[in-house]
């Protein structure tokens, strides 16, 4: 599955994530940094409708908005798009851009060496 959204789409989804069902002013109220107009809200709750990543339901005359995707499943599609965008797939010249790049902490450093010890021993997914 391709999941295109715009970085304001996203700003929707992660308060709808955090959560759900929402009207369009209860999101707008999380959205208070961004300054946005309820209609500007509805806009993108309607995009995203469109684009089958946010599902509604009328209650009323209210409209409740909740995610169709688990934030998991939208993060593994972005994460596969940058790969394949950016480094055409290449996974070791991406560990290898941020590695070299990235100061990183032992804490973070410890974490990725059990992640590729998982994986090569069939422990991951």
């Amino acid at each position: 599955m391709s999941i295109r959204v715009s970085e304001a789409e996203k700003n929707v989804m992660d308060i709808l994530w955090q959560e759900s069902p929402l009207t369009s002013t209860e999101v707008v109220e999380r959205l208070q940094t961004q300054d946005w107009s309820e209609k500007t809200v509805k806009t993108f709750l309607n995009r995203l409708v469109k684009k089958r990543v946010v599902t509604f339901q009328k209650e009323g005359r209210r409209y409740l908005y909740s995610p169709a995707i688990e934030r998991d499943e939208f993060l593994a599609d972005e994460s596969e798009s940058f790969l394949d965008k950016v480094f055409k797939g290449n996974m070791k010249e991406l560990l290898a851009t941020f590695v070299d790049n990235k100061q990183l902490s032992k804490d973070e450093l410890d974490y990725l060496k059990g992640l590729l010890s998982d994986k090569e021993s069939g422990n991951v997914k």
